[in-house]
């Protein structure tokens, strides 16, 4: 009878486990091990050598040259919060994938995960968590003025010219969707009349391997052509110990390449086309178990391997096969034209991509659910028309069209047999639906196609009052049409996951929204420049699509719509050998779109709803000191206070009180028995987001004689205590950590090679990128899951570049 009451309860949580709430195990954040604060710690290259190999050595008079106005500019003359850093920047730091850039910005962070809407960046702590097709992310990310629908299509950072990293709203002059900020890639152009060959590679520890190989070849006067390949992978950190499977279940695999070619036929008309494609054989990350229930299947089947679930566990036993694969790539064109002291540009881009992966749901060799995982699609096409004017007068001003049309299908699937182990059963597998015969196959999975069109016009102003004052006035208006194409069922031949429905429905949504940023810069002298400015952004409509238990049920989730301040000072002093940069910031979030659970159902199912309002506040600095022309010392931080104001519909985590105990839980309506309760979170702190972060970087170059540089740096990053739960739930907490990184090397003085010695994580110092609750509390009840980021473990290898 016991046996039989707990199939029954089991049941009742298998939904939880399946579609969307299953999917959510995958989720990692990823940080990594080196770290450096600002753009100029190694200036900027001037346009007309832009793209030229790196030199070594620190111009310390140089600037930074950044569009994050649309506009070149310097970037201590920018009323924006920034951090711009060069191609051999990142190099040098060992910054290969989009991951990585929390090495060179504290209050960035980037999450990734086996669903394409769920992989992204989070900036001052706002972000977008969500399995839906039909929910975009909050930060772009923009590659060659390109908005990319699908961020997670970059994965590979190569031949990058600068990276800027924009704080706050930026949507109104970066096209779609950039309401909490932008992250922005400019790669580098051929160079006309010039022939060389620039390649990069590294080998290591832990099967770490990189290539790039990039060639510029002349093909007249007025035109060139570059060319790249790239190679990367990496051996998991997680080892599967059931040798029915493969051991390594999450390495990584990035292979591609593309051209690019540069035509100029007079001083007034260029034109850029650019294209790419690349494939990924394997990516991270794989969960591992760091506290299980005794008498529970993650338990008795670790026990069988030898395995012991804790916070430094590196090792699984699975019986479900994991594996991932993704192909995307696209062109562009863009056309630049002088019409006297007015410049017209046309940029045109199609983008398509396409990723699946599935990993064993259970995490065990017992077959649950040992299929979980899905599929995303997506084509776009995009067209922005804009015009910038002559600078010098009372008034100078960017102003343009936006068009961008997508296509996008997401596909989530949960297979297995339904069996379990659980206290009363003795280390026994039983069936959790034995009317079925033995064997029997278990499926649910749903489809979502959302077609979305967004249309905008917009333009900025910059009104100089003085010579020192100037006044911004920007504004955007927008309009975005979405249509939902959704499907629920299972695969034929199986049966259908109990509580699952088979239906499908269709939907429309739009939306008309203004947005705007205004304010004022002001010059205390040459060296110093302050602003301040107030920014609404905009993120569009969008749909639910997750589970749906009937076709009348609305899916439409409405915008978010953020609210930010900004008070900053940029200040070079000494000569430009002392940089101090600070920031201070405010913003509210208005219907923040969340993925939160269904109260209404008895599945614990999951839908995405504008559950309420975020609130984020604090202060971020750099300071970079030149004491000497060989030595650069610069260090960085943020603090952000960063809460929700309202998040109805978060479930507790296991043992948090119910309501008749004196705290906060309440059970579903729908299932009022129910072991697990719901709550509002309000005033708890934003999940995945650290109080303070912080990084610091020592650069030392000299010359020996006169044919070569030697060049050693260290650097240092670190947070604080971060919760990766939205309910505060004090088993996925991460202690504050802090990670060693460096790199020596020895070279050519004129940059022709250069080989040296780098290390990641050089303490190894081991830390969890995201810790979740079992997926199912009746499965493994006070179970944890957590995710190692590549660079949780030590890597040390050797790098070579040349340059003929």
């Amino acid at each position: 009878m016991h046996t039989r009451t707990t199939i029954v309860t089991l049941l009742t949580g298998v939904s939880a486990l399946a579609l969307p709430a299953g999917a959510s195990a995958q989720t990692t954040q990823v940080g990594t091990a080196t770290a450096t604060t600002a753009a100029e710690t190694i200036p900027q290259t001037s346009p007309a050598d832009a793209g030229a190999a790196p030199p070594l050595s620190s111009d310390v008079t140089a600037e930074i040259v950044v569009t994050a106005q649309r506009r070149a500019e310097s970037v201590q003359r920018v009323p924006v919060a920034i951090t711009a850093v060069r191609g051999d920047a990142l190099q040098r730091l060992n910054i290969t994938s989009p991951q990585q850039l929390t090495l060179i910005d504290p209050s960035v962070r980037y999450k990734q995960s086996t669903s394409a809407g769920n992989s992204g960046f989070l900036i001052r702590g706002i972000g977008t968590s969500s399995f839906s097709a039909g929910i975009e992310q909050s930060i772009s990310t923009v590659v060659d003025g390109v908005v990319l629908g699908d961020p997670s299509t970059i994965s590979t950072l190569v031949d990058i010219e600068r990276v800027e990293i924009l704080r706050g709203p930026q949507g109104m002059l970066f096209g779609k969707n950039a309401s909490a900020g932008l992250v922005s890639f400019t790669t580098v152009r051929p160079k006309i009349g010039v022939a060389e060959l620039v390649g990069h590679g590294e080998l290591g520890t832990q099967g770490h391997g990189v290539a790039n190989l990039i060639g510029n070849l002349p093909i007249s006067e007025t035109s060139a052509l570059r060319v790249f390949g790239f190679y990367k992978q990496r051996d998991g950190v997680v080892r599967n110990l059931n040798p029915a499977l493969p051991r390594d279940v999450d390495g990584q695999l990035n292979y591609g390449g593309g051209a690019k070619f540069l035509w100029k036929p007079t001083d007034a008309l260029s034109v850029f086309l650019s294209a790419d494609y690349s494939e990924v054989g394997r990516f991270c990350c794989s969960m591992v178990w760091a506290k299980n229930a005794p008498g529970y299947a993650p338990a008795v089947t670790l026990a069988q391997y030898g395995i012991t679930a804790s916070p430094t566990n590196r090792y699984v036993a699975i019986g479900g096969r994991s594996y991932g694969y993704a192909k995307r790539g696209g062109g562009s064109a863009e056309i630049n034209y002088d019409m006297g002291d007015y410049a017209l540009t046309s940029l045109t881009a199609y983008r398509q991509s396409y990723r699946e992966s599935f990993y064993d749901g259970d995490n065990t060799t017992v077959n649950y659910v040992d299929r979980n995982g899905g599929s995303n699609a997506l084509r776009q096409i995009s067209e922005e028309l804009r015009l910038t004017s002559p600078t010098g007068g009372l008034i100078d001003y960017v102003a343009g069209l936006f068009f961008f049309d997508q296509h996008a299908k997401g596909f989530i699937d949960q297979q297995g047999r339904l069996e379990w182990i659980v206290p009363a059963s003795n280390g026994t597998v039983i069936r959790v639906v034995p009317s079925q015969p033995v064997g029997t196959i278990f499926d649910g999975n749903l489809t979502n196609r959302v077609h979305s069109r967004s249309y905008a016009a917009f333009a900025q102003a910059n009104v100089h009052a003085t010579d020192k004052l100037n006044f911004i006035l920007g504004g955007r208006l927008t309009r975005d049409v979405l249509k939902l194409d959704y499907s629920r069922g299972s695969v034929p031949g199986t049966i259908p996951i109990p509580g699952g429905v088979t239906l499908s429905l269709r939907q429309e949504t739009s939306n008309t929204n203004f947005s705007f940023r205004v304010g004022a810069q002001y010059s205390v002298s040459d060296q110093i420049m302050t602003y301040a400015t107030v920014s609404r952004g905009y993120k569009g409509p969008g749909f639910s699509g997750l589970t749906v238990s009937n076709a009348s049920q609305d899916q439409r989730v409405a915008p978010e719509i953020p609210t930010n301040y900004e008070l900053g000072i940029r200040a070079t002093m000494l000569d430009r050998r002392l940089t101090v940069n600070a920031t201070l910031f405010k913003t509210h979030v208005r219907d923040f779109q969340a993925q939160v659970a269904d109260l209404s159902s008895a599945s614990y199912a999951n839908r995405i709803t504008n559950a309420g309002s975020l609130n984020s506040k604090g202060v971020e600095f750099s300071i970079i000191a030149r004491p000497m022309p060989d030595l650069t010392l610069s260090g960085g931080g943020a603090y952000v206070d960063a809460k929700y104001g309202e998040f109805n519909g978060v479930q507790c985590y296991f043992g948090q009180p119910k309501v008749a105990q004196g705290g906060p839980c309440t059970a579903p309506p729908a299932n009022p028995t129910s072991i697990d309760g719901f709550f509002n979170a309000a005033g708890l702190r934003l999940a995945a987001a650290p109080r303070f972060s912080y990084n610091l970087v020592a650069d030392y170059q000299r010359l020996i004689g006169s044919d070569l540089r030697a060049s050693v740096q260290f650097n240092f990053t670190g947070q604080s205590d971060v919760n990766y739960s939205a309910n505060g739930d004090p088993g996925t907490i991460q202690k504050a950590f802090g990670l060693l990184g460096g790199n020596v090397g020895i070279g050519a003085a004129d940059s022709r090679w250069r080989v040296g010695l780098f290390a990641i994580n050089l303490l190894d110092k081991r830390w969890a990128a995201q810790k979740n609750p079992s997926p199912t509390t009746t499965l493994n009840p006070g179970g944890y899951l957590q995710y190692y980021s590549p660079d949780a473990v030590r890597t040390i290898g050797l790098t070579l570049d040349f340059r003929l």
